[in-house]
């Protein structure tokens, strides 16, 4: 046989024999401590010194803290946005190198990193999602490959990338008939990523927000590659995770105060709430949607006790059907809003939440990452040096946390 066809072969075999990164329990690290446009931030070359924003926010002492709690990742979130404004070169070479700064910090700590490529919403602006996902589409890709050769020295066993944060776009696909964008460039993105790091695991997931239902109705063999890890987020019931949520519309935006489960709301509750969400809505824009407030109350109320854990079963019944093995499903985000400006909703509510789908995804054999680690929706202090999570924390989330 030609040497080149037995080169050929051994490479492909080395390909089948890896194995996906193995994750347990894990937590989402800090996208961003602000949010300039991108043209203050590229005018400003000092906000970029100690990109990405983990490396100013978590420190080798928290993520030591981390590993001692029982946590055995990290979920990374990495902005690509100025790495596309930059384009390929000296400024973004520094920025790949800042991400694997970042990396370096938490495997140096014990931790295993998911880096997560996280755009955001920048509207027009290049480096936004909405640009990503558009005409900046070629130039993602080529930096995706970029990125993971950046990463592949790494240990195969330590690392891993995904490829993009929830696809904001083709539910249509999911919900109707509407022709799917997002699997063939998915499948660019991969290539990509597979060409510069042989070995390194890459996270896939579906469109429409990375729900379960739009990874349901993703064909896995547009991607024949055992090396990958196969995301989904959630965040169901949904009225109660985001419940006072100001980047959401109404009526979450004005409801607070509402209970978890849905079976604790009672009539008095359920009026309480839709009085304070009136006098809230009108507050902000001088008129209430009272019957939009009434019937989402009424329909959280509704809901089955199984529908915090529908998302867990839907992503674990597509993996069956397509001879997945369910530890390459990895539940990537969940977790609930508690605390908006000077509100706060009782902590019991939120550990339940975080309980029953923590307990989920276990009993279905599938890892998990907690969003997030501080703020609105964390779950360690703000103002512990070590941010250490509370006995009820780890209680809720199945960790021994010993002191």
């Amino acid at each position: 046989m030609p040497r080149l066809s037995l080169l050929l072969l051994a490479l492909l075999a080395g390909t089948a024999q890896a194995e996906p990164i193995s994750l347990q329990r894990g937590v989402n690290t800090t996208l961003w401590l602000e949010w300039p446009s991108m043209g203050d931030m590229l005018a400003n070359p000092s906000f970029l010194e100690s990109f990405p924003d983990v490396r100013r926010d978590v420190t080798h002492a928290m993520y030591e803290s981390l590993l001692a709690q029982g946590f055995d990742f990290v979920r990374m979130p990495v902005d690509p946005g100025p790495l596309i404004a930059f384009g390929p070169g000296e400024r973004q070479d520094q920025l790949i190198e800042g991400i694997r700064i970042a990396v370096q910090t938490a495997v140096d700590a014990g931790l295993k990193v998911v880096v997560d490529l996280h755009p955001i919403p920048r509207g027009g602006d290049i480096g936004g999602v909405e640009s990503i996902i558009g005409d900046k589409w070629p130039d993602y890709v080529t930096l995706v490959g970029r990125i993971a050769a950046g990463l592949n020295d790494f240990p195969a066993d330590r690392v891993a990338l995904e490829l993009l944060n929830e696809p904001p776009f083709d539910c249509e696909a999911v919900y109707g008939d509407t022709p799917a964008r997002w699997p063939a460039m998915q499948a660019e993105a991969h290539a990509a990523a597979r060409a510069a790091a042989p070995e390194m695991t890459i996270v896939l997931t579906g469109a429409c927000w990375s729900q379960a239902n739009a990874l349901a109705s993703h064909d896995p063999a547009l991607i024949p590659d055992d090396n990958v890890l196969w995301t989904f987020h959630s965040y169901e019931p949904f009225l109660f995770s985001h419940q006072g949520a100001g980047w959401t519309g109404p009526p979450e935006k004005h409801i607070w105060d509402l209970p978890y489960p849905p079976s604790a709301v009672t009539d008095e509750i359920s009026a309480e709430v839709a009085a304070a969400a009136i006098q809230h809505m009108t507050a902000e824009t001088g008129q209430a949607d009272v019957e939009a407030i009434e019937k989402a109350i009424a329909d959280y109320r509704q809901l089955p006790e199984t529908a915090v854990t529908y998302d867990v079963t839907r992503a674990a019944e597509w993996a069956d059907q397509h001879g997945i093995p369910r530890s390459s499903l990895f539940l990537g985000e969940f977790g609930a809003l508690h605390t908006a400006g000077d509100r706060s909703l009782p902590r019991e509510w939120f550990h339940a939440f975080l309980a029953d789908k923590r307990r989920a995804a276990e009993d279905a054999g599938i890892s998990w990452a907690v969003l997030g680690y501080v703020g609105g929706m964390g779950i360690a202090p703000d103002d512990d040096p070590e941010r250490r999570l509370a006995p009820e924390t780890c209680m809720a989330l199945g960790l021994s946390c010993a002191p």
